[in-house]
């Protein structure tokens, strides 16, 4: 009973889970269910092995020796032995593997934030289409209205055919419209299922959350290039190689063997003792300290080539901030609020207009209406990008 009840809960938690549509659970799910995510993390925890790996002492060695001789009376010798290189090579790896684990993190981030904020937009691009599809709804039924109003004309002779044939067009075009807007949801929808690794979520509102944006330009750019992990991951890179080109420096110095050596014979007796030795590196480290420093400077190159990149970006995706931020007021300024489809056909209704000032008056709200739609969603879209660093 108290497992069917575990059950139970755990299946009502997760329908929760799916027909949530505020953005902040969306992302949290996106993030638990992530099928590119979770491949990311079981390969950060093989290369979090593998960098231990690189620690390990090279294998003990042992060796037996058989003389066959009746004269020396069949001596035999065996020698156990481990090689270690210097002291100081170990703690130089030591070093790099703590910054390549801890680099680890900044890979990871990155790939959460590219998958966050893909949802992220996703979630914003439904948003503008269920806004959309709203307002087509209404221009549907009202172009639906409006073709019985003139058909209504017709039969009475106060409009002709051609008024007739434009009505029909218009409503045609509403309908298309219409299609077309939910293909374009149903695309997101199966677009955001995805990245919540195939478990669908349903969004439905039509209300944009609310951002707040550092209005200081400067502080801003800070706070980009502080918490961008690609950059972050280039700095550690950096630090990375210039503890690689300290090994290098210290891979020069010798190596050494440490072992026991027993030997035993019918004729003689038999002697043990220690085995020492050392390898000069005198051919396998050539031009290692070389290679080390000039990975060293492509480091550093690849993170100031990155940083200004990343700079250049920030600032066009600000200047685009404030281009929509600035549109989008004019608009709402002087679209919201204004009844213009109501007072049209009432002017329409009483003779004010006619016919093909009405057309025109429409056609001239709708698109206006659809530019203004189209200039917040992308001002959304704008706000996401600059925000990135704090998914």
């Amino acid at each position: 009973m108290r497992s069917l009840l575990i059950g139970l809960f755990a299946i009502a938690l997760s329908l929760n889970v799916q027909a949530q549509s505020n953005l902040k659970e969306v992302l949290q799910a996106v993030e638990n269910n992530n099928l590119s995510l979770k491949a990311q993390n079981q390969y950060i925890e093989s290369q979090r092995i593998g960098y231990k790996t690189e620690m390990n002492l090279a294998n003990p060695e042992v060796e037996y020796e058989k003389n066959f001789s009746d004269v020396d009376g069949n001596p035999y010798e065996i020698l156990i032995s481990q090689s270690f290189d210097f002291p100081t090579v170990y703690l130089q790896k030591n070093k790099i593997k703590k910054a390549k684990t801890a680099n680890l993190k900044n890979l990871m981030q990155q790939s959460r934030q590219d998958i966050l904020l893909s949802a992220k937009k996703a979630y914003l691009n439904l948003i503008y289409q269920n806004k959309l599809k709203e307002q087509l709804v209404i221009r549907y039924e009202n172009a639906q209205k409006l073709v019985s109003f003139f058909q209504k004309k017709l039969k009475q002779g106060d409009a002709n055919i051609l008024e007739m044939n434009k009505v029909r067009i218009v409503l045609l075009n509403v309908k298309n419209q219409l299609q077309l807007c939910n293909t374009q949801l149903a695309n997101l929808n199966e677009e955001l299922k995805q990245l919540n690794g195939s478990q669908s979520i349903s969004i439905t509102t039509s209300l944009y959350p609310e951002f707040t944006l550092e209005e200081d330009y400067g502080k801003l750019e800070m706070e980009v290039l502080n918490n961008t992990p690609g950059l972050n991951k280039l700095k550690a890179n950096m630090d990375i190689a210039s503890k690689q080109t300290a090994l290098a420096k210290n891979q020069v110095l010798p190596k050494l063997n440490l072992g026991y050596r027993y030997l035993n014979s019918d004729i003689a007796k038999s002697f043990n003792g220690i085995n020492v030795g050392i390898s000069i590196p005198l051919w396998e480290s050539r031009n290692k300290v070389k290679f080390a420093k000039l990975n060293q400077l492509s480091q550093e190159s690849q993170f100031l080539s990155q940083e200004k990149i990343l700079l250049s970006e920030v600032q066009k995706n600000y200047q685009n901030y404030m281009g929509l931020k600035a549109s989008l007021a004019e608009y709402r300024l002087i679209l919201e609020g204004n009844n213009m489809n109501d007072l049209l056909k009432k002017a329409l209704d009483f003779g004010q207009i006619s016919s093909i000032e009405y057309f025109m008056e429409s056609i001239y709200f709708y698109e206006s209406y659809d530019t203004y739609l189209q200039v917040e969603k992308e001002y959304h879209l704008a706000i996401a990008d600059l925000l990135k660093y704090q998914l």
